[in-house]
């Protein structure tokens, strides 16, 4: 499950709000506070966004009168913030408002309230870590689920669960009772044995034509990963690769085996390692990775890879391309993140090539009480190759690309989540520069507690292994469907 897939449910909270002065006048702020949440009763967020922060106005403008009123006030505005998914407001309001919190009952609902904030902003493991002192309690057991679930600590949720509804019904409002529902969903899907069948198929203004096809089981077990978070996941498989241009068409076939761990809270890696052939040619392939990620704040991650080029002259030449890459990011709260990985490829054909690819991401904009939000990356890639050796894959000396995306994120439900992406920017090649664009689409979801889908495509006039230059472009569609058994 995407952290965004349960961020806008996961607004809809309830909190217990301390006691504020009873005031005079209509227009101080226990008036407005009480407006506010008046206002939320009656369905406008809007309204009480707006009479919370008028109640803050006034107590910052007399803090000694109305300094009692401030926490319930900036938890009225967590809530409202939240449910219009104003993330970042509520995140704010949220984390002002828990060193107030000096009863246990507020800071409670205070740290279950920040945990749903956090989540919101993509920060499960601060949402994890800030309710774990209240997972006695239904709401925070929730929340507790619910991070747990985005961090594929899934055991971990599963008992988070049990402790938010031992019976297994929750007792408590229709959103949480219904959120619950849907992170049941989530965490018993990712915990069941699956079948994963996919399909891709890409062609460009070369004739050069991909169709891909696999197979794969995965199932549960033990070993390798820490049995309180998360069950060791096997996979096995086989893929069957087409490739076609105007010279000719050469299929290519594999079974591969492996698995997936989360070993301890800071790790997750997975490695999966196959046998293929393609007429009188037999290779291996490998396709590995680790995540070291001890807080929202930072990571880093390393890979490993082994696979053939998929263009027929490269395969009739036998060329298989190994690639390592290390990166990582750093995250700065309300303002975004930049990653950065470098790489280096070693060809069969002894060419070698070193490279960096760079995101800056700043953080997404809301958009009001929709369920859609919008963000800006900037993406560049460089890369120098040693050699420039016989045709069979597209191979400059040298290259670089400059690319600014603007990304459209809309979330149709709890379960199904649209993401586009609209990039322009250039590229060099050898010294020539041209224009670029690039599209490319993604929609993810779970028709619980059946399958879970995920469909891709795009059009891109972007260089890569296949091709490049001007007048060079490329489409593509494909999809995965997991089955559980």
């Amino acid at each position: 499950m995407k952290t965004s897939t349960l961020a806008i449910a996961g607004g809809f909270c309830a909190l217990a709000i301390s006691q504020f002065a009873v005031a005079e006048h209509t227009d101080n702020p226990a008036a407005q506070i009480r407006a506010g949440r008046h206002a939320l009763q009656q369905n406008h967020p809007e309204a009480a966004l707006q009479d919370f922060n008028a109640a803050l106005q006034g107590i910052k403008q007399a803090p000694h009168q109305y300094q009692p009123d401030r926490l319930a006030a900036l938890s009225g505005k967590g809530y409202a913030a939240l449910w219009l998914g104003n993330d970042h407001q509520a995140y704010r309001a949220y984390a002002q408002a828990l060193p107030l919190a000096k009863k246990p009952i507020d800071r409670q609902a205070v740290s279950v309230g920040l945990a749903r904030a956090l989540i919101a902003n993509g920060r499960p493991i601060e949402a994890y870590d800030v309710v774990q002192p209240y997972r006695h309690t239904a709401p925070a057991a929730l929340q507790s689920a619910i991070a747990a679930n985005l961090l594929d600590w899934n055991v971990m949720a599963k008992h988070d669960l049990a402790l938010a509804a031992p019976t297994g019904i929750y007792q408590g409002p229709d959103w949480q009772s219904r959120l619950y529902q849907i992170t049941q969903n989530y965490v018993d899907f990712a915990l069941r044995p699956k079948l994963r069948l996919g399909f891709h198929y890409s062609s460009d203004s070369d004739s050069n034509i991909n169709q891909v096809y696999s197979a794969d089981a995965l199932w549960p077990g033990h070993w390798l990963s820490a049995a309180n978070l998360n069950p060791t996941f096997w996979q096995a498989g086989y893929q069957q690769t087409q490739v076609s241009d105007p010279t000719g068409q050469v299929g290519l076939s594999a079974i591969r085996a492996g698995w997936t761990a989360v070993p301890n809270r800071d790790w997750h890696y997975s490695i999966l390692g196959g046998l293929g052939t393609s007429r009188n040619w037999t290779y291996t392939t490998v396709h590995a990775a680790a995540l070291y990620q001890p807080s929202d704040s930072w990571g880093i991650d390393a890979g490993a890879d082994r696979e053939p080029i998929r263009t027929y002259t490269a395969v009739q030449n036998h060329i298989l391309v190994n690639t390592l890459s290390l990166g990582g990011f750093g995250r700065l709260r309300d303002i975004g993140t930049l990653s950065a990985t470098y790489f280096h490829q070693s060809f069969s054909d002894n060419n070698q090539r070193n490279g960096v690819v760079i995101r800056a991401t700043p953080e997404f904009l809301s958009l009001g009480r929709w369920p859609i939000s919008l963000g800006i990356q900037g993406y560049y890639r460089q890369y120098h190759s040693s050699t420039v050796p016989y045709s069979g894959y597209f191979n400059p000396r040298n290259y670089r690309e400059a690319i600014g995306y603007l990304i459209y994120v809309q979330k149709f439900s709890p379960y199904w989540t649209l993401r586009f992406y609209s990039g322009f920017g250039s590229q060099t090649i050898d010294g020539a520069t041209s224009g670029v664009q690039d599209y490319f689409g993604t929609l993810t979801g779970l028709v619980a507690p059946y399958c879970a889908v995920s469909l891709t495509g795009g059009y891109s006039n972007i260089a890569n292994a296949y091709g490049g230059g001007p007048g060079y472009h490329r489409s593509y569609f494909g999809g995965e469907i997991s089955i559980p058994f």
